[in-house]
């Protein structure tokens, strides 16, 4: 997996937009565009602040070491979390729709981004 595509992916865990990760790390969207379509490679300030973001070793965002990113993980469930799925328990079939769809969904992320 590239640079690119490890920020692509780590992105999207975070729920984060190319404007939202741009403004945490003080560059614009297009500076993450171009990190994720590798036309541009961040500068190490950059790498750092990722690696803490993230909380990902530098080796792992350049590739040196392996990293199983379902390992090492916390899983966190905000306020926004639960009110979304409190929502969703208004609805029960679209609940239940949900639920079911949720590892046909996850795995077909897993094949286009690892």
């Amino acid at each position: 997996m590239t640079f690119g595509e490890k920020l692509k992916l780590l992105r999207f865990e975070k729920g984060l937009t190319q404007d939202d990760l741009g403004f945490i790390l003080g560059v614009t969207k297009s500076c993450i565009s171009c990190y994720e379509n590798g036309s541009r490679q961040p500068s190490v300030d950059i790498l750092i602040s990722l690696s803490i973001y993230f909380r990902v070793s530098i080796d792992f965002l350049v590739g040196i070491e392996p990293y199983d990113l379902n390992e090492h993980r916390e899983v966190r469930i905000t306020k926004k979390d639960v009110e979304l799925i409190a929502e969703f328990k208004k609805k029960p079939l679209l609940y239940r729709i949900i639920i079911r769809a949720i590892p046909r969904a996850v795995s077909r992320i897993e094949e286009i981004f690892m």
